[in-house]
């Protein structure tokens, strides 16, 4: 349950008071949460639920923003300047049933470098920290993506709920070359396919206390962890774009991490988009 107050103070600038209230349960009877009661051993007690009451403050600037009108709604064209965006949270205890106190900061820039002939670099670097101990389903589990769909958003060759932090930083790179070399190719040309290149560098750390909260194991034997990171995780991509207009397809290649089971060394994955 979620709701907002959301003002904006002229063209570009903007912010946004959130109230939030989760209440987590595990699903179905596969999976439980679980407090340890000893640092060794198998000693579990059952954990029914999670609940959180949270205030935000989010900040968006985006100097000289524009945008196009309709008649009821709007639509951004961007800016040619870094977009910023600020999230500042703090967790209520009792409000709402709420359970814990905590304080999370979140800041993002997103910037787009243009490079003529060579096409255009989209550049996104975030960097966050909770401030307080709280069980790994309310820290940032890193979004994975085990579909064959591309998503902008996750971490495509990451399984779902592979990571865990309390703190970390990111940065996501995609070069749209525009044609630079396929172009060079008659049919290529006629066909209008662009290329594009792609990385996401993602470094984080976490508290061991937060384990004392709830247990990161899936199961009471410890065989299906949610993992820290000790060292970046790091994929790149190369794939094509443009084709049909609307058409973009991915090869993936995941450079480390790759002792984890259940994980893809290379992938594919494809996803609409509209070529410019």
């Amino acid at each position: 349950m979620s709701g907002y107050i959301e003002r904006e103070w002229l063209y570009g600038l903007s912010n946004k008071l959130i109230f939030t209230h989760r209440v987590l349960k595990p699903a179905g009877t596969a999976y439980s949460y679980n407090r340890r009661l000893k640092r060794e051993g198998i000693a579990f007690e059952s954990v029914p639920a999670l609940i959180t009451s949270e205030v935000s403050l989010y900040t968006r600037f985006a100097y000289k923003e524009k945008f196009v009108y309709g008649e009821f709604e709007r639509v951004s064209l961007g800016t040619r300047y870094p977009e910023l965006e600020i999230m500042y949270s703090v967790g209520l205890p009792g409000t709402l049933d709420g359970q814990f106190r905590y304080q999370r900061a979140l800041a993002r820039v997103k910037d787009r470098w243009r490079f003529g002939p060579f096409g255009y670099l989209d550049l996104t670097a975030e960097a966050g920290k909770i401030f307080g101990n709280l069980p790994y389903p309310m820290l940032m589990l890193h979004q994975g993506n085990e579909t064959y769909f591309y998503d902008e958003g996750a971490y495509n060759l990451m399984n779902f709920f592979e990571f865990v932090s309390d703190r970390w930083a990111s940065i996501w790179g995609t070069w749209h070359l525009d044609g630079l070399f396929l172009n060079r190719i008659p049919l290529m040309r006629k066909l209008k396919w662009r290329e594009v290149v792609s990385a996401k560098i993602l470094v984080g750390g976490y508290d061991e206390a937060n384990d004392e909260i709830l247990s990161r194991d899936f199961d009471l034997n410890g065989s299906n962890d949610i993992y820290t990171l000790g060292k970046p995780y790091i994929e790149g991509a190369v794939g094509v774009e443009n084709i049909l207009k609307v058409l973009r397809c991915d090869l993936l290649y995941r450079a480390t991490y790759l002792d984890h089971p259940g994980i893809a060394k290379l992938g594919f994955r494809a996803t609409l988009s509209i070529g410019f």
